[in-house]
């Protein structure tokens, strides 16, 4: 985990091949349906956002079982997330898929990259560490690349965004070096909090399902996203003392609301760290790229206060081996297209 980590910043200097004749097919479409499981699937909802405030395309996200299994009505474009290439569900639907389809994968010799029509690989190949960082911070960037690739051609360019994706490299350095401080000293003081919450709002929503994940499957602890409205809706009446809770507050359309979570959280007695002024100071469609970095940092520290490998998501423990196992296995979904 820690490796990916620290391949970030010269991993979002990659540009991917294919770009270009992506961007052109999907140019000509109504509307584009994202999917994905798991990481795949919260980068899908930021890479969303970029499509529909910067392309103007209508971008719907499902997780892939779910649009497998039960699919929305005429169906358009379709772009799969997989960083191996090889999801069960996100396989199901694109093979049930007759239109255009795009692949983001770390695997261009995968199912999933034969099936599509277009293809953005990203850099480096599979991550061996259970824990995905490196492939998802990319999956991010070739997203983001092609719907500013879209917009250009639709005649909605988007220079600051670009010059931002350009920039990407330097500015997740920066990121890394001016909050990893922090986030260790944060983890190694809630190592033993009953419960961390990740709070977001509209693209932050990624980051914040992303960042609870990784908390989990790190560090082996109790972890939940709240949306940050839905934060003042019933969820906060769980809230404890000694919790911790992590409120992501960068310049936006949700900045003001997540403060006011933020305000509350404290006050219901949770220890809060409100990510916004540290991050770089770049616009909210862009901020994933740069606000899950801390997130990261802060999860792998954890996972060393307490005692567990990062990389592995407890399967040196045999019962929870097994049950990964099982879930795991390749079972077909039926669609019934």
């Amino acid at each position: 985990m820690w490796e990916g980590i620290l391949a970030i910043p010269d991993a979002l200097r990659h540009s991917p091949a294919g770009l270009d004749a992506a961007a052109q097919a999907v140019a000509s479409r109504q509307s584009i349906d994202l999917i994905g499981c798991g990481t795949s699937h919260f980068a899908a909802i930021a890479i969303a956002h970029a499509f529909q405030s910067v392309a103007g395309i209508t971008a719907r996200v499902h997780n892939a079982f779910e649009y497998a299994a039960y699919p929305p009505p005429h169906p358009d474009t379709l772009i799969a997330l997989s960083h191996t290439g090889t999801t069960a569900d996100v396989m199901a639907a694109v093979t049930a898929h007759s239109g255009l389809s795009v692949a983001l994968t770390d695997a261009p010799m995968s199912p999933l990259a034969q099936a599509c029509d277009h293809v953005l690989v990203g850099p480096g190949g599979l991550e061996p560490a259970l824990t995905k960082t490196r492939s998802y911070a990319t999956t991010l960037s070739r997203g983001y690349a092609l719907a500013l690739a879209v917009a250009r051609l639709l005649g909605r360019p988007a220079p600051a965004l670009e010059q931002t994706l350009s920039q990407a490299g330097d500015l997740a350095a920066f990121t890394l070096a001016t909050n990893s401080a922090n986030a260790t000293a944060l983890a190694k003081e809630f190592a033993s909090a009953t419960r961390i919450v990740v709070v977001g709002g509209g693209p932050e929503l990624a980051t914040a399902r992303e960042g609870a994940l990784k908390v989990t499957e790190a560090a082996a602890m109790h972890s939940e996203a709240w949306q940050v409205e839905e934060a003042a809706h019933g969820t906060w009446a769980s809230t404890e003392p000694g919790e911790l809770v992590i409120v992501l507050a960068p310049h936006g359309r949700s900045e003001a609301h997540a403060q006011r979570i933020a305000q509350g959280m404290r006050i219901a007695g949770a220890e809060v760290w409100l990510l916004g002024d540290s991050l770089p100071q770049v616009d909210e469609m862009m901020m994933p790229l740069f606000s899950m970095l801390p997130l990261y940092v802060f999860a792998y520290r954890l996972a060393l206060a307490r005692g567990r490998n990062p990389d592995i998501m407890r399967t040196d423990e045999e019962k929870h081996r097994a049950a990964r196992e099982i879930m795991r296995r390749t079972v077909p979904t039926t669609t019934p297209w």
